[in-house]
């Protein structure tokens, strides 16, 4: 896949693996609620890989229910400031899942939210975060409303080594 194939192609590939995504996603936000964080948790209905080529914008889309979004806006709007974060990596039939916590790490806040992209199909994006420095998520919903968060370190995103694919976690600073 070259990144050209409609998404609903990855998005079918990833439905076998995305309850364990979720799971992991829900038990990496169980841990953080034990140590005393609050923690929002984003249910993606869609994720699609942007690069400059064809979007003039790169990163992952991830499209979120209306009121989780709001939930993201209200953190943001009461001063929550996300200053590092976690990605955890995984393949399974080509595609790179995610689970991705944005941390405030004054506020002990996070947000968790799970990600895909076909590993071929996503090389354009990877190249367009390699130079640029930065991957990039962008949170939205169907009205086009959008909340982006900014990754200082794009090789986080990258898919894991093989040696390293079954589960792979990094962390970076925002």
């Amino acid at each position: 896949m070259d990144g050209t194939t409609p998404n609903f192609t990855a998005h079918q590939r990833a439905m076998p693996f995305w309850e364990d995504v979720l799971a992991d996603m829900e038990a990496t936000a169980a841990e953080y609620e034990e140590s005393g964080w609050n923690v929002l948790q984003l249910h993606p209905g869609d994720v699609t890989p942007l690069w400059t080529e064809r979007d003039d914008e790169f990163g992952l889309d991830v499209l979120v229910p209306d009121d989780e979004f709001e939930a993201l806006e209200t953190l943001l709007d009461d001063g929550v400031a996300f200053d590092a974060f976690e990605a955890y990596r995984a393949l399974g039939d080509g595609l790179v899942f995610l689970v991705v916590v944005m941390e405030d790490r004054d506020a002990e806040t996070a947000v968790c939210y799970p990600a895909y992209y076909d590993a071929q199909g996503g090389q354009k994006m990877l190249a367009d975060a390699a130079d640029a420095g930065e991957m990039r998520t962008h949170i939205r919903v169907l009205s086009d409303d959008r909340i982006r968060f900014t990754h200082d370190d794009p090789n986080v995103f990258r898919p894991p080594e093989p040696e390293d694919a079954d589960e792979s976690s990094e962390t970076a600073e925002e």
